[in-house]
């Protein structure tokens, strides 16, 4: 039955609740010392309680958490301001790109109304044009922090060839031996373009070199190509494994937009993988490795297999294709088929793909070995906690054995040298007082009874203030107080007196009050030495004779 939960048995086969176990325990025979150390020892075991969940409520065992959002947010928004300022400088870039080698076709190379088409089959021309731009795409790639270059025209120079419709000619320089820091070893490479262009500019080709572009390989081409003049003035095209390569890149893009209204091509730069996270180093922190992801975004989900990877330090998320992430409390949760990860992310303005999905920039580190140092962290506080109730209980012991150590040593010292003995002050003055008593007892037990009894003056006067207060009792506080006379506990007295237990605490309550003490202890104190003393007939109610 549900009420046999809360109880014990015990030998006999009695069933005590936990209060009366207590009790149980309470009443059974014990030094004053080892009692006043349980005593001591409770108390510092719920101090101790309360501490701990004080400690719960205010977060301090979750601080891991709140720590590693502080440190999230700082590297997020510092991720987020460089990002930008990278993005709109290349765009920038990008854009004026566009917009010079726009020029440059109308006014040197094309005739009105300036089609591009006319430069189809003429090879010297587009020769002499790649010439003409290479300038402006290395100035250009010299004061951006990219790893290629490139401007792609819509012609090519045999109409004729096998593959033809998706050929086009255009110029594509990128730049090897890439290392961490603003300054770039300038190695420069043809990629794409006339090998004329190489050997007048003194520059490497490739050793992946091709004619003209593959514009199959460039999915957002068309797009770009196909859109209204001014309506989409650059985009930024997810990461693209580079034609022939091992490397892969994001591509900023810009269409030459003429006066007429028609394309020209399209112009732009390259950020390596490889060089976005020389950029990004991972960072450290007390939970592990930052690493910064530059991805498209989907709703709840990071496109982590089309964005750029910052430097990964011990996290390895190139195995990682998609990131779901679940928003939590101090941060996000993100999963993927190979690991989880806790981290922010924000979505930077104005950066779109081809396909209109948004882009952001978000900051991770490894759940597992955030785990490992955030538990770390708790058991150390746990085990400060620990230590700390250590102490409080060794210091319990020795309190309580420096406060009975005088008690102890008078009473060893009265069942050594008897009564005799003059002492001196034990520093307790009731320990003082029952020794002056008991003096007085023996030497009144030694006369025979002939000497009139006396107590020292502080006692006699406790006594009579004692008796003169139990007259400010009421009727029924004063039958409560004559049952502890006759003996009875306080479990005892709600039979007896036919009233309820709440009832017998509320007198207890008052009679404690009005008889100045504190304890149920105090008050058998004081009964028992009254009796010694043949004055417990004056506690007596009134007509009352029941104390035999």
């Amino acid at each position: 039955m549900r009420g046999d939960k809360d109880k014990t048995t015990v030998p006999g086969g009695r069933h005590l609740s936990v209060g009366a176990l207590w009790k149980e325990i309470h009443a059974q025979e014990g030094t004053l010392r080892s009692k006043l150390l349980l005593y001591f020892c409770c108390f510092v075991l719920v101090g101790s309680g309360i501490l701990i969940v004080i400690l719960l409520g205010m977060g301090i065992l979750s601080e891991s958490d709140r720590s590693l959002k502080q440190s999230l947010n700082v590297q997020l928004r510092n991720r987020e301001r460089d990002m930008k300022e990278r993005l709109d400088f290349v765009a920038g870039s990008g854009i004026d790109m566009a917009e010079h080698i726009t020029a440059l076709l109308e006014h040197e190379v094309l005739r009105y109304p300036y089609d591009i088409r006319e430069l189809n089959n003429d090879k010297e021309q587009l020769e002499n044009l790649q010439k003409q731009v290479y300038p402006l795409l290395e100035g250009a790639l010299k004061f951006t922090r990219t790893s290629g270059v490139f401007v792609i025209f819509d012609a090519t120079v045999n109409t004729e060839a096998p593959g033809a419709e998706h050929s086009r000619s255009g110029l594509y320089l990128r730049q090897a031996n890439l290392s961490s820091g603003n300054a770039l070893k300038r190695d420069l490479f043809l990629f794409r373009g006339n090998p004329e262009v190489a050997i007048q500019n003194q520059i490497q080709m490739h050793n992946r070199w091709n004619m003209e572009f593959d514009i199959n390989q460039m999915d957002w081409y068309y797009s770009q190509m196909n859109g209204d003049a001014g309506t989409l003035p650059y985009l930024w095209a997810e990461r693209h494994q580079v034609t022939e390569t091992w490397e892969s890149a994001a591509f900023l893009s810009a269409p030459l937009y003429g006066s007429g209204g028609l394309n020209y091509g399209l112009c732009g730069f390259e950020i390596s993988s490889l060089l976005y996270s020389l950029d990004d180093p991972a960072v450290e922190s007390e939970y592990g490795d930052m690493v910064t992801v530059f991805m498209p975004i989907d709703g709840d989900c990071l496109l982590l297999s089309e964005g750029l990877i910052g430097g990964q330090g011990d996290i390895d998320l190139q195995g990682s294709r998609d990131l779901r992430y679940t928003v939590e409390k101090n941060f996000n949760r993100y999963r993927s088929d190979t690991g989880c990860y806790l981290g922010l992310h924000s979505l930077i303005p104005g950066v779109r793909d081809s396909r209109g999905r948004p882009w952001g920039v978000a900051v991770l580190i490894s759940c597992a070995e955030y785990g490992e140092k955030a538990a770390g962290q708790r058991t150390k506080l746990l085990l400060a906690i620990g230590v700390f109730i250590l102490i409080m209980m060794l210091s319990a012991a020795v309190l309580s054995a420096r406060f009975v150590r005088p008690i102890v040593q008078r009473l060893e010292e009265l069942k050594t040298d008897g009564l005799q003995k003059q002492y001196e002050s034990s520093g307790i003055s009731e320990i003082d007082a029952l020794t002056e008593f008991l003096k007085l007892k023996e030497k009144e037990y030694r006369s025979g009874g002939s000497e009139k009894r006396s107590l020292p003056p502080n006692i006699e006067e406790l006594f009579d203030r004692f008796v003169a207060r139990t007259k400010t009792l009421t009727v029924s506080e004063k039958n409560i107080l004559d049952y502890y006379i006759r003996g009875h506990e306080i479990a005892e007295i709600p039979d007896l007196a036919c009233i309820s237990m709440n009832t017998v605490r509320k007198h207890n309550r008052n009679i404690y009050e009005k008889l100045g003490i504190h304890s149920r202890d105090e008050l058998k104190l004081y009964l028992d030495l009254l009796e010694r003393c043949g004055r417990i007939g004056e506690l007596e109610k009134e007509g009352d004779v029941r104390i035999s």
